[in-house]
């Protein structure tokens, strides 16, 4: 009888821990799982009525390949942030230690919401002596416990096995840096930027973004761009080589300085990356590259002369790219969607 009731409850208590299996057969060390999905352990950015000096500060800064952010604060603890207007789930976070050559499976993330924030300290600091590293090997990281670790000995990473986890880490082929700005000048109120952009616009900002590095790290996207016909600036046809170098380019830009505009569709230009409101509420639906790509030609140098930014005779850079965007938002391959945004209230 004994027997009978010891075998399912064995099942259960072997099922309801996350374990990281070694290869070597050595048992498998517990990844310690967080959950960042309430306002209990959690606060939002872009929430209504945040601060706009906190919603443009250096710190809401990231890079478009590391969405899913966490940074050093101090030697003790670290920040997590979900910069993606969706929520992320089964996340692991990789640490990686200065001369250590493979990174250690930090934390589980169950679920972080969309725009979450928070920070933690570091599971080693609160005890957890043993982690494993992604090749399965065991790291006794208890030596930290008391000191902490230097921030410039740190970098991180995440990984995760969900489709949105995969396109996530597909934006890493881009150097794109992501910042939301103010642009209004006060002492200028006929300018072409939005007086006061509210929490809503650089939320679904954080969408578009996010979207448009998808466009463009896609083998498909290069692929019809290069066999696109272009002019450049002086309305020369470019060559093959020329176009993959643009859109080589493209994926290198090192500053997104996003904003808002009003009465124009689009600027750009630098660093500068500016749409109106009517795009960020279309790009979840409707094919809105030909604003995004147009200003974004700009940000490489391509003047209205080239048809980078203006199509000729319905050829150039914007046709080649609207064609995969809209075949992207038809199949629903995006990352972002109507149906997993955060506040269906913005759309």
């Amino acid at each position: 009888m004994k027997a009978h009731f010891l075998l399912p409850v064995l099942a259960i208590l072997f099922f309801s821990c996350k374990k990281n299996k070694s290869d070597n057969g050595t048992p498998a060390i517990l990844t310690k799982t967080y959950a960042f999905d309430s306002d209990a352990n959690s606060t939002l950015m872009f929430k209504d009525g945040e601060a706009m000096a906190d919603m443009t500060a250096e710190a809401r800064r990231f890079k478009i390949g590391q969405v899913l952010r966490v940074k050093a604060v101090d030697a003790t603890t670290i920040e997590v942030a979900n910069f993606a207007p969706v929520d992320i789930a089964d996340a692991t976070v990789l640490l990686r230690l200065e001369g250590r050559e493979q990174p250690v499976r930090l934390l589980h993330i169950s679920k972080i919401r969309a725009h979450a924030r928070q920070v933690i300290t570091y599971p080693f600091v609160e005890g957890q002596a043993l982690f494993q590293d992604t090749n399965g090997q065991t790291v006794d990281l208890s030596s930290l416990k008391a000191s902490g670790i230097a921030p410039a000995s740190v970098s991180f990473d995440f990984t995760g096995e969900t489709e949105l986890i995969k396109k996530l880490k597909l934006l890493g082929k881009l150097n794109w840096e992501v910042k939301y700005h103010d642009f209004d000048a006060a002492d200028n109120p006929a300018d072409n930027w939005k007086e006061t952009p509210d929490a809503r616009d650089f939320r679904r900002f954080s969408g578009l973004i996010i979207n448009l590095a998808y466009l463009f790290q896609s083998e498909q996207t290069k692929t019809a761009f290069v066999n696109e016909i272009i002019t450049d600036n002086n309305q020369v046809e470019m060559t093959a080589a020329q176009k993959q170098a643009a859109f080589e380019k493209i994926q290198a830009i090192p500053r997104f300085n996003c904003g808002i505009v009003v009465n124009v569709s689009g600027l750009g230009g630098g660093a500068t990356f500016g749409v109106a409101n009517h795009v960020l509420h279309d790009y979840l639906t409707k094919d809105v590259s030909f604003i995004a790509v147009h200003e974004i030609g700009h940000m490489i140098g391509y003047s209205h002369n080239s048809t980078m930014t203006y199509p000729v005779n319905n050829r150039g850079a914007v046709v080649a790219t609207g064609k995969v965007y809209q075949e992207m938002v038809t199949k629903k391959e995006l990352p972002v969607q109507a149906t997993n945004y955060y506040m269906p209230g913005d759309l």
